[in-house]
């Protein structure tokens, strides 16, 4: 569905191109799409090296996941937890909620219903982004790199 090179905005109109006729893909794309924001915010704004960032991130699935991670890598640096950061965390969590009931086969939906859902996790990441972008990280670029300290012999 999507391209590496795919600009935040890029990816967010292609979601909307989907919300009224496969309602149910939008909602999947829109989490998917806070997902994939969330992820190189943690991987950028983190302390620990990318690499171990990128481990952590291997077993790291859902919002309360990204929750925990973030608290664990950001939030003391930057003085800020998730559901802060993410103005509207309820929000953020039912649209969790539709991905994983479509995902495993136990609902779909409407374009209506799924409409506030793609609102919610779209407006997450944008939330993600500006906090990124006020600490000068841009998530549509090539992360910094952390490395670990090499030991002295």
């Amino acid at each position: 569905m999507f391209l590496v090179k795919d600009t935040s905005s890029t990816r967010e109109e292609r979601i909307k191109q989907f919300l009224a006729d496969e309602p149910a893909l939008a909602a999947l794309l829109a989490v998917i799409h806070f997902e994939w924001t969330i992820r190189r915010a943690i991987i950028a704004l983190g302390t620990s090296p990318n690499v171990v960032v990128r481990q952590k991130l291997e077993r790291c699935h859902g919002h309360q996941a990204y929750k925990d991670l973030w608290k664990e890598e950001v939030a003391l640096i930057h003085q800020a937890y998730l559901p802060t950061v993410v103005k509207n965390w309820q929000g953020l969590h039912r649209a969790f909620k539709l991905r994983h009931t479509i995902v495993h086969g136990a609902n779909s939906c409407s374009s209506e219903h799924a409409a506030k859902r793609v609102e919610w996790a779209m407006a997450a990441a944008q939330d993600v982004r500006e906090f990124c972008t006020a600490r000068g990280i841009n998530l549509d670029t090539r992360l910094p790199i952390r490395q670990r300290k090499k030991s002295v012999r």
